[in-house]
């Protein structure tokens, strides 16, 4: 509001000025409207300049703005993510009644299963759970990081016991790093990375394993915090989740061996061999908070996310627009995150039929039948003065592509959509040890619980010009990210996406020195003769200072992933990360071809 105040001024100014120059140059014309030295002694002619140089100062703030109504019109379209809310988030844990739950064997709580407030019985506000929780009748009696000074390496030992009258066989046990950032962040790095043997035991028997049955969690297409979006590449949107809530990185999963099995009450032994790096240097000091309680067992992140059909909506000749009102009885608790599906009820031959409406910016080739409603809707967001200063607001508007047939009764517009609850979830206390949460999931005994504080909602950035630089991203050519210049496009490109502003991953960001790309012939599969094609290979350095940082793994895994889509058809990309100075830092990641399918 303020800045459109300054437009208002400079445009009064400016009719002031150019009032006395036609004053000068029309003196009879000034007369009769009153002008004197560019301002008229007529009050109603000088609100009429006043209304006019408010209709401008609008005009002018758009088109300084590049038009927001334009880019916002693309990205709804191109890369919907930069419009919306970044909502609340965080860990829950699921912990099952050892006697009440009767698990005995392995449960699944669906991803996607909805958890309700305890607290705010008028309203509850809804999360939803983001991967799958396998229930496993086990618990951790204790965890410990020691230095074993015959080896000379660092150790992790955790012990695990399954419950009376249960029994466990082979299962991929999932556990969540819970503690300090960076302790976290340092085993987390350590453990995907960094181990030099697995050892399982049980019953004085000890087996090893393969270093990739640690494997990390929360990359694949199922596991984005937002709901997916085919018009979306994955690797955004999980790029939106490292910049916006981490800790859905922060999970492992361990992989027991074929034929592996405990009984009611068995205890075993999973113990982790770490090599030697400058992170290790960094565990003398973090070994005392790692304990059982680190380590948590049925965790998962979820989102303030549900599904909500808008109030309906009577269609006139007379409104350019519509508000989409989530509900009537609480507008100031329910917020629009995406409009998804809409649809009218016409009244034809009697019956009363619901027909989709196709969005405006979409292909209606399709649509070219009896069924089509002749309508097309866009969704429009303002912002609206508030008690709390400007709130902003979704609209929809329609119009028609064809002629639509008469009806004798009124137009009514369902719409179906996502909603999220925004800044209130964070206002609630957690922590309850009777569970924070209700679910409908079929099993008895839960107690569900927030680890982590729900983080505080985002809103998407209003700069158009930062929008602009949204759409520029999605043009995918190698060379624009090779030569001197590549280093500083890729940190402008990841800078757009941390919303948040976090400030520890932008300094991470900024240590990216070099990035380099380079045209290679090589084999898809190192066995076979006939898997030969061309690729890039693509060279990404970081200054020395990433070397103290643990979060520059799960950086490196997520820039792996997005530098992939860089790969031309039937080709791949090979990615190389090194920090300088320091030659056992080089990892040379799998190859990767994106998205595309081999031809």
């Amino acid at each position: 509001m303020n800045k459109l105040l300054s437009y208002y001024q400079k445009e009064l100014r400016f009719l002031k000025e150019h009032g006395k120059v036609f004053a000068r140059r029309f003196p009879k014309i000034a007369r009769r409207l009153g002008f004197v030295e560019g301002e008229s002694e007529d009050p109603h002619v000088s609100r009429l300049i006043e209304s006019f140089a408010l209709l401008t100062s609008r005009i002018h703030q758009r088109l300084d703005d590049d038009i927001p109504e334009v880019v916002d019109a693309l990205l709804s379209t191109l890369a919907p993510q930069f419009l919306r809310t970044l909502p609340s988030a965080c860990i829950v844990t699921i912990t099952p009644d050892i006697l009440r739950s009767g698990i005995t064997d392995k449960n699944l709580f669906d991803a996607g299963t909805f958890l309700f407030t305890r607290q705010n019985p008028e309203l509850p506000y809804q999360f939803k759970t983001v991967y799958p929780v396998t229930l496993l009748p086990i618990s951790i009696n204790e965890a410990t990081l020691c230095f074993d000074s015959d080896e000379l390496s660092w150790k992790l030992r955790l012990f695990f016991q399954v419950w009376p009258g249960a029994k466990l066989f082979n299962e991929r046990v999932r556990l969540f790093l819970h503690g300090p950032v960076n302790a976290v962040n340092t085993l987390y790095t350590l453990l995907c990375s960094e181990v030099e043997r697995l050892i399982l035991r049980q019953n004085d028997i000890s087996i090893s394993l393969d270093p990739n049955a640690l494997s990390s969690v929360g990359f694949a297409v199922d596991e984005a915090l937002l709901t997916p979006d085919p018009r979306i590449a994955p690797i955004h949107i999980l790029l939106m989740d490292y910049f916006w809530f981490p800790q859905k990185f922060s999970f492992i999963d361990i992989q027991l061996p074929e034929g592996f099995s405990v009984q009611a009450n068995g205890e075993f032994e999973l113990e982790v061999v770490l090599k030697r790096n400058a992170l290790t240097e960094r565990l003398e000091k973090m070994a005392v908070l790692v304990d059982k309680n680190f380590f948590r067992l049925n965790c998962t992140p979820a989102v303030n996310l549900f599904p909500q059909r808008a109030e309906p909506i009577t269609l006139t000749n007379s409104m350019p627009d519509y508000p989409i009102v989530p509900d009537v009885r609480h507008q100031n608790q329910i917020h629009v995150w995406a409009v998804h599906q809409v649809s009218v009820q016409r009244k034809v031959n009697n019956s009363i039929e619901h027909i989709p409406v196709l969005p405006l910016l979409e292909s209606h080739i399709s649509s070219a039948n009896e069924h089509d409603s002749g309508l097309n809707w866009q969704v429009l967001r303002r912002e609206i003065p508030s008690g709390n200063g400007l709130e902003l607001k979704h609209f929809i508007a329609f119009s028609e592509h064809k002629a639509r047939p008469l009806s004798s009764s009124p137009e009514i517009v369902t719409i179906n959509m996502t909603c999220t609850n925004h800044e209130l979830p964070r206002q609630l206390k957690y922590g309850h040890p009777d569970g924070d949460f209700d679910s409908s999931a079929p099993i008895a005994g839960l107690n569900i619980t927030s680890l982590t504080h729900p983080s505080s909602p985002v809103n998407p950035l209003e700069k158009s010009a930062v929008r602009w630089h949204f759409l520029s991203q999605l043009s995918l050519n190698h060379q624009l990210l090779d030569g001197k210049q590549g280093a500083q496009r890729l940190k402008d490109m990841l800078a757009l996406y941390n919303i948040a502003g976090d400030t520890e991953k932008a300094r991470l960001v900024s240590m990216i020195k070099n990035l380099s790309c380079e045209p290679v012939t090589a084999r898809l599969i190192s066995n076979d003769p006939h898997s030969i094609a061309r690729g890039i290979s693509i060279s990404l350095t970081f200054s020395h200072d990433a070397l103290r940082e643990p979060d520059y793994y799960l950086l490196c895994c997520l820039l792996d992933r997005l530098l992939a889509l860089y790969a031309p058809v039937n080709s791949f990309t090979r990615l190389t990360t090194s920090i300088e100075q320091e030659a056992q830092t080089t990892r040379i990641w799998p190859v990767r071809a994106g998205r595309l399918s081999w031809l």
